[in-house]
Order: structure tokens, then C-alpha cells, then sequence
């Protein structure tokens, strides 16, 4: 079998899949910053937009508590995802600012170009390069199908425990949609598990 360039999408159980290419000879692990324009045979993982972000905030509000950034979120009281929201969609929010300067990125590059949000919060698409993939993974079933294809199932790394959409509300996920409008057009285009021979 070639060996398949996995490409880590922020917030879409790449960690764990690090682990495993360890201990895999079949997956080479490409982090957030790959190249995606020269690496052929791709397999990502794609993740419900909603539910990504909503894990991307706890992930920021569990894991950067001490950094000034979260902490001024944090002493806001803004620490649902609803809340997050609320306030970036609005710039008359009194805390507009604080989630801007969150999700504003100032150094992460994709394929050496540099991108306006920070990996956790930048739309999927930036990593996808649809004429050299080779497998779309949807997150949900990610260790069904790596089982399928690998005979091993993922370790666990960086789960997200009970992360759902927060009951985001019809104003938000509208929102949502609109700032990953090619990530859900991609999910409707590949539903699920997708190789392409």
C-alpha cells in the first residue's frame, strides 16, 4: 500500500492520529502548517463546523486559561461557545474585541501562506486540496473507518468530553454557516467515508 499523507485539520482528532502514525508505517502525519499543494495520496478527517468550534473554544478556555488572552475572555464571563458568538458577530458587543483579538491569528501559516484566523478557528477548506485526496474521514466515524482501512483503532488523545453544539441558537448557527460556508458545502458534497481510487 503507498504510504497516505494524513493532514491535521485543527480541532479534527489530528492529535490522536499523531500517536498513531508513530506506530504506523502506512500514514505519514503532516501537521497544521502542511503543504498541501505538493503532498499526493491525502486522507483528512472533516468535522461538523458547529461542533468543531464549540470544541475549539473549550479547548482554548480548558488549555489557555493563564494566557492573557482567555483570561480577559474568561473574567468577561464569556465561556460558552453562544456567548463567543454573540459576541463576534457583533461589533458593537461590549466584548467584541476580546474574541477578535482570540481568534485573529498573527503567525499560523497553511501551506506557506499565512491565514486571518488562528488554526482552531480557520475554516477546513484552507487544508483541503481535493486533486490529491485520496480519503475524506468523517469525524463521527473516524475509528470505525480507520479499523477498516488499518486494522487498529485510534488512541485517545485531547478527547473533547461531551462536547455537542451548546444549544447554539438559530442566530448563531446562521452565523456559523456563513463563516464556514466551503466547509458545510464540502460536508454536503462527502457525506461519508470517501476514497478516491
Amino acid at each position: 500500500m503507498k504510504k497516505i499523507n494524513f493532514i491535521h485539520i485543527a480541532k479534527n482528532g489530528g492529535s490522536s492520529i499523531k500517536e498513531y502514525c508513530n506506530n504506523n508505517n502506512k500514514l505519514l502525519y503532516n501537521g497544521h502548517d502542511a503543504k498541501i499543494s505538493n503532498l499526493d495520496n491525502q486522507m483528512i478527517i472533516i468535522r461538523d463546523p458547529y461542533s468543531r468550534f464549540c470544541s475549539a473554544v473549550k479547548y482554548a478556555i480548558d488549555n489557555y486559561s493563564n494566557s492573557e488572552k482567555i483570561k480577559k475572555i474568561i473574567d468577561a464571563n464569556l465561556i460558552e461557545p453562544e456567548q463567543w458568538l454573540n459576541a463576534w458577530e457583533n461589533e458593537n458587543h461590549e466584548y467584541h474585541h476580546l474574541i477578535i483579538n482570540e481568534i485573529t491569528n498573527e503567525e499560523h501559516t497553511i501551506d506557506s501562506k499565512k491565514i486571518s484566523l488562528k488554526w482552531t478557528y480557520s475554516p477546513q477548506y484552507y487544508w483541503i486540496n481535493e486533486k490529491k485526496l485520496k480519503y475524506i474521514i468523517p469525524f463521527d466515524n473516524m475509528n470505525k473507518h480507520f479499523l477498516e482501512l488499518f486494522g487498529d483503532k485510534i488512541p485517545v488523545k485531547n478527547a473533547s468530553s461531551n462536547i455537542k453544539e451548546y444549544n447554539l441558537s438559530n442566530k448563531s448557527k446562521e452565523f456559523l454557516k456563513k463563516i464556514y460556508k466551503k466547509d458545510f458545502e464540502f460536508i454536503e458534497k462527502y457525506p461519508t467515508f470517501t476514497t478516491f481510487i
